[in-house]
């Protein structure tokens, strides 16, 4: 396949335009709602490491969590939803399904029942957030912070985001080498990498576009290494989306100061807007969804 990039890019870039400008998606923005217990149709799985926002995605995706929510909390078991996206005339039908991210016996069941059942998805949604991964346990943090401080480097924000990027990384190459060699996902149409939180480092989203999207920087990141083998070795249609499911602070490790939005809600609904719609584009791009006026 091509290795030519700019759409991939220039997706990237309508979104971000579209949020400074305050401008929502063209035939505006995607309505989603729950579905019925009957509904089913166009299956979607979301994966990610541990503390990456797929649980928050997905409620923000199912209009059931907005800024001033209580915090999200851990989520060790699958979650199955339904979901209609309506947009431009269009109702599309989605049945999502969320694999914990944590090693767990829960996730590798989840991954054999979802990943490699005969209902295996059209589409994956996989979470990333460029190394602002939420550390669920205090124990987790201090092996964080221990081992960071035995490489005898600073134990601070971009070392935090580093060892993160890394764990990311290595969980996106299993993926996507299962996929390759067709030991996951076989009737897989199209991926979104979805890059979560990025009100938290909106000043710097050149870095992470550049981080996931192959071609930006002078050598691939082993994550965008292993986009461009996904494209070059399947016919996947691939997109990359930066997306942030509601204002956060973030603590890296205690000790290091916090991070903090630099969106506002207003920015924020925009930008979900803009995930909704190109979301729509993607689930519908295979055939699948229902036609006619909303």
């Amino acid at each position: 396949m091509s290795d030519d990039w700019d759409e991939v890019r220039g997706l990237w870039e309508s979104i971000r335009e579209g949020v400074d400008d305050g401008r929502p998606p063209p035939a505006a923005s995607a309505a989603v709602s729950r579905g019925g217990p009957k509904l089913s149709g166009n299956p979607v799985s979301i994966t990610g490491e541990a503390g990456a926002g797929k649980t928050v995605l997905c409620g923000a995706l199912l209009q059931a969590i907005r800024s001033g929510d209580p915090d999200s909390r851990k989520s060790p078991d699958i979650e199955k939803h339904k979901a209609v996206i309506r947009a431009a005339g269009r109702r599309t039908q989605a049945a999502v399904t969320v694999i914990p991210g944590q090693l767990s016996v829960e996730r590798e069941q989840a991954l054999t029942d979802t990943m490699r059942g005969e209902a295996s998805p059209h589409g994956i949604i996989h979470v990333t957030c460029w190394g602002h991964n939420r550390i669920w346990l205090r124990s987790d943090g201090r092996d964080v912070r221990d081992e960071l401080a035995a490489a005898g480097g600073p134990v601070d924000e971009e070392a935090v985001r580093a060892w993160h990027l890394e764990k990311e990384s290595l969980d996106f190459r299993v993926l996507a080498d299962a996929i390759i060699d067709g030991e996951l996902a076989k009737r897989l149409r199209w991926l979104l990498v979805v890059v979560s939180k990025c009100d938290l480092y909106w000043n710097r989203l050149d870095e992470a576009r550049d981080h996931y999207i192959p071609g930006g920087a002078p050598t691939d990141s082993r994550f965008a290494a292993s986009l461009r083998d996904l494209r070059s070795q399947t016919s996947l249609r691939l997109g990359v989306l930066p997306m942030a499911s509601r204002l956060i602070r973030h603590e890296f490790l205690p000790g290091i100061d916090d991070g903090v939005s630099r969106l506002d809600d207003s920015q924020i609904g925009v930008l979900r807007g803009h995930f909704n719609h190109h979301l729509q584009r993607f689930i519908a791009s295979d055939g699948g969804g229902s036609h006619g006026a909303s």
